[in-house]
């Protein structure tokens, strides 16, 4: 394609995730807002306010004379309405994060092993495809107001179909992956998640900014030119970063299986990773690594939906635009932590990926004790500002999967981890606007004080695992958690050619982690002093 004439095609996986999740940001903050007007013009559809007293929409018919108001106006002023619309699009927003994530779940695990044979590109494509075909739904809803519910459910199980962010995360960082020198992986994973973090940023901010001064068609079809310049960027401009890779035995020997997406063995191999024996102790790392990463997400991903509500009701009592604002402030500060303190702490700290998962992880247990208390605007854009360090949890914890498996299941590996942080985003949702729906006449921040406890026990648990890194260190010096001794292997298997310029693609198994010529242990792990 034009891949060797792009100027900036050392950093396309970037400029591709940007671009995605700028749109995906824009719809995601539009379509919220938007279940909770449709739910309450639902409710409000035969009915309107008279003088102060309920009347049916007939009356005004036959009367024009009396002074009628629309009630989703004036929500704040009818608090048992208000109630019942909060309770009801509790319901809707839990049945639109079921549609839009279990089945991308589903195909992220095909995808996987599937990506690992064939190459990146379409995996990287297909979600974007989705959101656009959903754009088109949704502003067909704002046509046939009769049925608007049900087409913005349709318009979420198509986005789910198509993969949504599940697939094209993995497919981005297996692409990073497959064109990273291993001792570069966390810096280059870090920029990856901040260029998501200033897509989800910029998104944000347009979604406000759009549903101020423009209306919510115009936000939609904004939405469409995102993810149409993201399926143009990868199609013309990234070449496939695994086109020399040669079949394994198993399971490649024909073209079917070679191109065959819906392979049940392909799944079951993405979901072996987890379970799959390894040596020197990494399976444990694997295993905790994938456990707080579900957890984590489940958690962002809860409050997210509990703060919409949150706000909207008094006495914060938020316009729909303000929410958008929130969340460009939050992705903001998340996005510049990993573009500036990540590599300080990775780089020139040398930190070890369970440090730096410690102090996002602080970071996010402050930022939800603070949120539950919040009952001024001030005090929730301070709180984002709190947890503005959590961005680099996912960051190290990738990393930490990234080195501890092989070549050949890396598109596999965050297949999983992708269908993982999918399926948490449902079950968080599901959970978490529950609590908040039945703890809404008790204390609302109750929900917050929940999330609050998962992200004590994530804090336990890496903290135990950190100390059982230190004792492998000192006590099995011939495992991989410990330090290598002998000398650092630069040796690559395979060079792949990206944009031009030849890269490796991965170092050998045993030269796992970033060992240093002093016998200090993989940095992943932890540093041997």
């Amino acid at each position: 394609m034009l891949g060797q004439y792009c100027v900036l095609g050392g950093c396309l996986a970037e400029i591709v995730f940007f671009l995605y999740k700028t749109g995906e940001a824009m719809l995601d903050a539009a379509v919220r807002p938007y279940i909770i007007r449709a739910v309450c013009e639902d409710l409000t559809r035969d009915v309107v306010v008279i003088n102060g007293q309920w009347a049916s929409r007939q009356k005004v018919v036959d009367n024009i004379t009396m002074a009628t108001i629309e009630p989703c106006f004036y929500l704040k002023e009818l608090p048992d309405l208000e109630n019942e619309v909060q309770e009801r699009s509790a319901t809707y927003l839990m049945i639109y994060r079921i549609l839009i994530n279990v089945p991308a779940v589903f195909l992220g695990l095909f995808c996987g092993a599937w990506s690992d044979r064939t190459g990146r590109k379409l995996p990287m494509m297909l979600p974007s495809l989705g959101s656009i075909l959903a754009v088109l739904l949704y502003l067909m809803g704002l046509v046939v107001t009769k049925h608007t519910l049900l087409i913005i459910m349709g318009g979420a199980l198509l986005q789910g179909i198509m993969g949504k962010s599940s697939v094209i995360t993995m497919a981005v960082n297996s692409y990073v992956t497959d064109t990273t020198f291993q001792e570069d992986r966390t810096r280059k994973l870090g920029k990856l998640l901040a260029m998501n973090f200033f897509g989800l940023f910029f998104g944000s901010l347009l979604a406000g900014a759009f549903q101020d001064v423009a209306n919510l068609h115009t936000t939609l079809a904004t939405v469409a030119v995102f993810h149409g310049a993201s399926v143009l960027t990868v199609f013309l401009c990234m070449e496939e970063s695994i086109h020399d890779k040669m079949p394994s035995e198993e399971g490649f020997e024909t073209d079917y299986n070679r191109h065959n997406l819906f392979s049940f063995h392909g799944m079951m191999e993405s979901i072996r990773v987890m379970s799959k024996p390894r040596a020197g102790g990494r399976r444990t790392l694997v295993l905790v690594a994938f456990l707080a990463m579900f957890l984590n997400q489940t958690c962002k991903v809860g409050e997210q939906d509990v703060t919409v509500l949150f706000v909207q009701k008094p006495p914060l009592s938020w316009h729909a635009s303000s929410y958008g604002y929130l969340l460009s402030v939050d992705y903001a500060t998340m996005g510049l932590c990993l573009l500036f303190f990540l590599p300080v702490l990775s780089t020139f700290c040398h930190m070890s990926d369970i440090s730096i998962v410690l102090i996002g992880l602080g970071c996010k247990l402050v930022r939800t004790l603070w949120g539950g208390f919040c009952v001024e605007t001030w005090m929730v854009f301070v709180s984002v500002i709190i947890g503005s360090m959590a961005g680099v949890i996912t960051s190290a914890l990738r990393s930490i999967l990234s080195k501890s498996v092989s070549d050949d299941e890396t598109g596999k590996v965050f297949a999983l981890a992708s269908s993982m942080e999918t399926a948490a985003k449902l079950i968080g949702s599901v959970t978490f606007v529950n609590i908040y729906a039945a703890t809404l006449h008790v204390w609302p921040g109750l929900a917050y004080m929940c999330c609050a406890l998962v992200y004590l026990t994530l804090i336990v648990i890496m903290v135990w695992l950190y100390k059982e890194v230190q004792l492998m260190s000192r006590y099995e010096p011939t495992s991989c958690l410990s330090g290598v001794a002998g000398y650092w292997s630069l040796s690559p298997r395979k060079t792949t050619t990206v944009v031009g310029k030849a890269r490796p693609r991965s170092f050998s198994s045993i030269d796992r982690g970033e060992g240093d010529r002093q016998g200090g242990c993989p940095r992943c792990f932890t540093n041997h002093s």
